[in-house]
């Protein structure tokens, strides 16, 4: 059903690798005729980036177009009309916000030594030189089939919206926001009353501290003054509530008591579907009655235990983001400004409400974590079930056993089951995945010793011991920079170290801490009257650039003693 390719484009030839689902490989070079065949009996055609850049390459060849003037036309970002119409396509990088083939590699931990053959080449390829870039684009493309598996969810999901509201085949192209603007029937909105607000009716505005109502306001009244909508949408507010300082503004709101642990009584409090029951009680959306058939359908799914339930959830939650997506249908950001303004105001009324009953110990646009004295825990859940009857509301309550937060961004608490919610730093306590993996030991490190009390050395020691490398490297991209490059370093007279030079590196590089002196640190390159090198974030002075498969890695080469002062620096 799905073959997976990629090609290879120079000036004199262009070669394509397409392997299907049972792995037979497929390779075609220079050969219109032979492209057309292959293609008429592909279903779906998978690629890698290929919205942007494969699929247009196809469509020139299978149109008599040169292939390489199409190529040097989408690498200098010139806009032109050319896309390819059957097979149908699908991009296995879509929605993963620019993380490159490369990167992702690096993260699973292949090789990523890249091809030594030149793509400026001015000359046909030798036969060596096209056997080894087709070694190449095979690997690319098993890799790209590795990641469509990882990310099977993502379009399975979108396969069965597809198929549950009878949308055109091709729809599976679209963003999960964009089918949902077509399942939602939407009509696009403007940028018209975008900060004035409408209020729900059931918010007791006499119930809420004054500062924060009058901050919403007087941005209304600045709107209406003439001031720039950019300005006030980047207004923020500092306001202590329940003895912790809150964060306003239309980024959501954010409070949490920093470098703070403990053990006991804790409570994890979370709106159900916050925005869409917002959207619904409120009328937060131009056409709200598909939303709303939408979000019934699937309360009645989840009752039931029915697992396309999911399906529904994901066209919930892809609304609100879209609603300040010029790119959307769902366009229209006086409603989202409407859904985070209400939604704060609410939330800010728990917490004023809970006062008294229990300490705030975090609050995250959506939801707070609470300690309380042991037998208060039914007054507050009465009060949590009278507050969600009176907005229509439902909430998700949860027991934390432990917490440790550095700040609202950076925190993990052991449920009583003994199940570990992680975010930020925290989250890849168990290994990072295809889009991030690195530095991922201090994750490990920091939830060892929070939640389980080992000390931080012996969880270095013991992933090292395991040749878990993975948990060390640091997967680093040139991104809008011209290249990278290594420091190489010399003795001194005095016995110490200077910098002799730079070795250029390929555009991405896995960094590990080095225990050689002479290998210096990894910058990013930017050529321009004169080279300027800036330092890659978080990496060591000395550093190991290891691109071939982690499993080869001489464990002996890295510097254990690094690692260990960066997770004591996490510690509070």
């Amino acid at each position: 059903m799905f073959t997976f390719y990629d090609c290879e484009v120079f000036k004199h030839e262009w070669m394509m690798v397409f392997i299907d689902d049972h792995n037979n490989v497929t390779k075609i070079h220079n050969d219109a005729g032979a492209l057309r065949e292959h293609l008429a009996s592909v279903h779906y055609l998978v690629g890698y980036n290929n919205y942007a850049y494969d699929d247009k390459i196809v469509a020139s060849i299978l149109k008599g177009i040169n292939p390489y003037e199409t190529s040097q036309k989408i690498i200098a970002g010139k806009k032109f009309k050319l896309s390819l119409q059957n097979p149908i396509t699908l991009d296995v990088m879509q929605e993963l916000k620019g993380l490159s083939l490369k990167e992702a590699q690096a993260n699973l931990g292949l090789d990523i030594i890249e091809t030594p053959v030149d793509f400026q080449i001015d000359r046909p390829l030798t036969n060596q030189e096209i056997e080894k870039t087709f070694e190449y684009c095979v690997n690319d493309v098993k890799v790209t089939k590795q990641l469509f598996e990882k990310r099977e969810d993502y379009f399975a999901s979108k396969f069965e919206i597809v198929k549950e509201f009878g949308l055109p085949a091709t729809a599976i192209k679209k963003t999960r926001a964009n089918i949902a603007s077509q399942v939602l029937k939407a009509t696009p909105g403007n940028d018209k009353d975008r900060l004035i607000f409408t209020y729900d009716k059931r918010i007791a505005k006499y119930e809420l501290p004054e500062a924060v109502l009058h901050f919403y306001q007087d941005i209304e009244k600045a709107y209406k003054q003439g001031v720039d909508v950019q300005t006030l949408e980047k207004k923020k507010m500092t306001y202590r509530l329940a003895g912790i300082e809150h964060q306003y503004g239309f980024g959501g709101l954010h409070a949490a008591k920093e470098n703070y642990k403990g053990e006991g009584n804790y409570m994890s409090i979370d709106v159900s579907s916050y925005y869409p029951s917002l959207i619904i009680n409120n009328g937060f959306l131009k056409n709200v009655n598909p939303f709303k058939q939408i979000y019934e359908k699937r309360r009645e799914l989840k009752d039931k235990g029915d697992s396309k339930e999911e399906i529904y959830k994901l066209l919930l939650n892809s609304t609100y983001g879209s609603m300040k997506s010029k790119w959307n249908k769902l366009y229209h950001p006086q409603m989202a400004n409407n859904i985070v303004v209400n939604g704060q105001l609410i939330l800010t009324h728990l917490i004023c409400l809970l006062d008294g009953h229990c300490e705030l110990i975090q609050t995250n646009t959506d939801g707070l974590i609470i300690k309380y004295e042991k037998g208060f825990e039914k007054n507050i859940l009465k009060l949590l079930e009278l507050f969600q009857e009176h907005y229509h509301l439902s909430f998700d309550v949860h027991v934390i056993s432990k917490i440790a937060q550095r700040d609202v961004n950076n925190y993990v608490v052991q449920f009583q089951d003994g199940s570990i919610k992680a975010k930020g730093r925290f989250a890849n306590y168990n290994g990072g995945n295809f889009e991030r993996n690195s530095l991922n030991i201090i994750d490990k490190a920091l939830v060892d010793y929070y939640i389980k009390g080992i000390k931080p050395n012996k969880t270095v020691i013991d992933v090292w011991k395991a040749k878990k490398f993975e948990f060390f490297q640091m997967v680093a991209k040139a991104g809008k920079f011209d290249g990278m490059a290594q420091e190489r370093k010399d003795t001194n007279l005095f016995g110490g170290m200077d910098t002799v030079g730079f070795e250029p590196l390929q555009k991405v590089n896995r960094i590990f801490a080095a225990k050689d002196k002479y290998k210096g640190a990894v910058y990013k390159v930017r050529n321009e009257k004169e080279t300027k090198y800036n330092k890659v974030p978080y990496t060591s002075e000395n550093c190991l650039v290891w691109n071939g498969d982690l499993k080869k890695l001489d464990k002996r080469l890295i510097d254990l003693n690094w690692y260990i002062k960066q997770i004591e620096g996490w510690l509070f």
